[in-house]
C-alpha cells in the first residue's frame, strides 16, 4: 500500500515538473491572457505540434521574448495550414516590435485582404509605421468600403431577409412548410451578408458571422427537402428529420467554441474544431446530395398538374444553380485567373438561385389554388404541345363521360395517371386539357365532382341514415380534413350546416 502511495505521489509531482505542458494548458494561457504564469514551464517545454508552436510563440511574444517568438511564427508561415496567415500577422508584429519596418510591411502585404483589415492595422505595435507611404496605402486598401458588386449583393441579402420574414409570418395550410423555406432563405441571406462583410472589410466588426456561415450552409439542403415534403403533405417520422439534421447539428457543435470565443467566452475546447465542420468536401458534398435528392423528388409522376410541375421545376433548378455555383468556387479558386470579380459573380449566381426559390415560396399559395403559372413566370405551358384543338375536345368529352356517367371520381385513390389510362392518353395531355378547359388542376376538378355528389346525397332524405363522413368516403374523399376543407371552399359552409339547411327546406 505504501509503495502504491509513493508511486501516486511521484506521478503527481511529475505532472508539476516545469516543462511538462499540454497543448490545452498552453491554449488556455493564451485565451485567458495569462502567458506570464507559464513562462518558466514554457521555456523548458517541448512544442511538438503546430498548435503548441503557435500558442507558444504568442506567449513568448507576450512575455517579451520577441525573437524566439518570431522564429516559431516564421516556421509556421512556411507551412500551408489554416494558421499560415495568422502567423504572418504575428510575424509582422514581431518585426515591428524589433523596429524591422521593411520586414514588418512585407509580412503585412503577404496577408490576404480577407484576413487583413483596418482593425488589425490599428494595433499600437504598428503606430510607428503610420508615417510610411506603404503602410498608408495598405490602410487605404483595407478600409471598409462598398463597391457596385458588394452594394448589389447587400441589397439582395436584405431582400432575402425580408422575404424570410414574410414567409415565417405567413399563415395558410402550407404554414409548416413555409417555416422551413423561411429558414432556407434566411440562412442563404445571412451567408451572403457574411460574404459582403468580408469583401467590404466590415467583418472585423461582426467576426462571428465568419464562423457561422458553414453551419448555415448545411441547413439549406435538409430544410428545402422537408419544405417540399410539407408542401405536398407527405408524411414522415420525426426520426427521419433528426437524421437529416444530424450533420448540421454536429457542425453547429463544432462551430460553437470558435463562435463563443469571438464574444470572449472560452469553452476550453480548441477553436480548431471549426475546421472539421467547415470542410469544403463536407459542404459541397452535402449540397450536392440534397440537390440530387430534391431533383429526384421533384421529377416524380405524382406532380399531376402542369402548374405545380413548373413550380417545382423552378425550385429544383434554383437548388441546382445554388449548388453548382457553390461548387464552382472551390474549383475556380485554385485557378490563376481567379480574382474578386469571379467571387462576386459566383455569389450573385448563388443569390439568384435562392431568390428563385424564395419567389416560388411567395407565389406558392396561388399556384396551388390553380392560378396559371404564367401569371408569375414568363412561360407558355403548352407551347411545345402537339395536342390539336379537336383532340383536346375529344379528350374532354371522354373525361366528362367517365366522370358523369361512370363516376370514376368515387375511387378514393384516383390519380391523374389512372384517369389518363382510362382515356388511353398521356397524363401530360390530360393535364393540359383540364387546365385549358376548366382552369383548375386535376385535384380541384375531381374534388368539385366529389363535392357535388356529397351535396346531392346530403339533400336526399333517403340518405339521412348515413353519416356525413360515410357519404364523404362514398364520394371518393379519403380523409375528413380534406373533405371539410374542399366542401367549405366550394359551398361556403360546413357539411353539417348544409345538411341542416336542406332538411329545413324539406319541412
Amino acid at each position: 500500500m505504501r509503495q502504491l502511495l509513493i508511486l501516486l505521489i511521484i506521478v503527481f509531482l511529475a505532472g508539476k515538473v516545469p516543462g511538462q505542458m499540454t497543448a490545452a494548458e498552453l491554449e488556455t494561457a493564451v485565451a485567458s491572457q495569462s502567458c506570464e504564469s507559464v513562462a518558466i514551464r514554457l521555456a523548458a517545454a517541448t512544442l511538438s505540434s503546430e498548435a503548441m508552436k503557435f500558442n507558444g510563440a504568442i506567449c513568448f511574444y507576450e512575455n517579451g521574448e520577441v525573437e524566439r517568438a518570431l522564429q516559431l511564427f516564421e516556421e509556421i508561415r512556411r507551412w500551408e495550414t489554416p494558421r499560415q496567415h495568422s502567423a504572418a500577422l504575428w510575424a509582422a508584429k514581431c518585426h515591428a516590435a524589433l523596429h524591422q519596418d521593411s520586414l514588418a510591411l512585407a509580412c503585412l502585404q503577404a496577408i490576404p485582404a480577407s484576413t487583413l483589415n483596418a482593425k488589425v492595422l490599428a494595433q499600437p505595435v504598428f503606430d510607428h509605421l503610420r508615417g510610411l507611404e506603404t503602410f498608408t496605402r495598405l490602410e487605404q486598401s483595407v478600409a471598409p468600403a462598398f463597391n457596385f458588386w458588394t452594394g448589389l449583393l447587400a441589397i439582395i441579402a436584405v431582400l432575402g431577409l425580408l422575404i424570410s420574414g414574410v414567409l415565417v409570418l405567413g399563415k395558410s395550410r402550407f404554414s409548416s412548410g413555409e417555416k422551413r423555406l423561411s429558414l432556407v432563405v434566411f440562412a442563404a441571406s445571412l451567408i451572403l451578408v457574411a460574404y459582403v462583410l468580408i469583401w467590404t472589410g466590415y467583418n472585423a466588426r461582426f467576426p462571428y458571422l465568419q464562423n457561422l456561415w458553414p453551419f448555415l450552409t448545411l441547413l439549406i439542403g435538409p430544410s428545402l427537402y422537408f419544405y417540399l415534403k410539407d408542401t405536398f403533405q407527405e408524411e414522415y417520422p420525426a426520426r427521419e428529420v433528426a437524421w437529416h439534421y444530424l450533420i448540421p447539428a454536429l457542425s453547429g457543435l463544432l462551430t460553437l467554441p470558435a463562435l463563443l470565443s469571438t464574444f470572449g467566452v472560452q469553452t476550453g475546447l480548441s477553436p480548431d474544431l471549426l475546421t472539421i465542420g467547415t470542410s469544403a468536401f463536407l459542404l459541397t458534398g452535402h449540397l450536392i446530395f440534397y440537390a440530387v435528392l430534391i431533383h429526384s423528388m421533384t421529377s416524380n409522376d405524382w406532380q399531376v398538374d402542369t402548374n405545380i410541375r413548373i413550380w417545382t421545376r423552378v425550385v429544383d433548378r434554383g437548388m441546382m444553380v445554388y449548388t453548382g455555383a457553390f461548387l464552382s468556387y472551390f474549383v475556380l479558386v485554385r485557378c490563376s485567373f481567379f480574382n474578386a470579380e469571379w467571387d462576386y459573380a459566383i455569389s450573385f449566381v448563388m443569390a439568384l438561385g435562392i431568390l428563385a426559390i424564395a419567389y416560388m415560396g411567395l407565389v406558392q399559395k396561388r399556384v396551388f389554388r390553380s392560378e396559371p403559372i404564367g401569371h408569375f413566370l414568363p412561360v407558355k405551358k403548352y407551347e411545345t404541345s402537339a395536342l390539336t384543338t379537336a383532340a383536346s375536345e375529344s379528350i374532354r368529352r371522354g373525361m366528362e363521360r367517365l366522370l358523369n356517367e361512370e363516376q370514376v371520381f368515387r375511387e378514393n385513390e384516383l390519380r391523374l395517371a389512372d384517369l389518363a389510362a382510362y382515356l388511353d392518353v398521356s397524363y401530360h395531355q390530360l393535364s393540359q386539357v383540364i387546365n385549358e378547359h376548366y382552369g383548375v388542376n386535376f385535384f380541384e376538378l375531381i374534388n368539385r365532382y366529389r363535392v357535388a355528389y356529397v351535396k346531392k346525397l346530403l339533400a336526399d332524405p333517403r340518405s339521412s341514415h348515413q353519416t356525413i363522413i360515410q357519404i364523404a368516403y362514398e364520394a371518393g374523399f379519403n380523409n375528413k380534413a380534406s373533405f371539410n376543407r374542399y366542401f367549405k371552399k366550394e359551398i361556403g359552409m360546413t357539411p353539417s350546416a348544409y345538411r341542416i339547411r336542406k332538411e329545413r327546406e324539406v319541412l
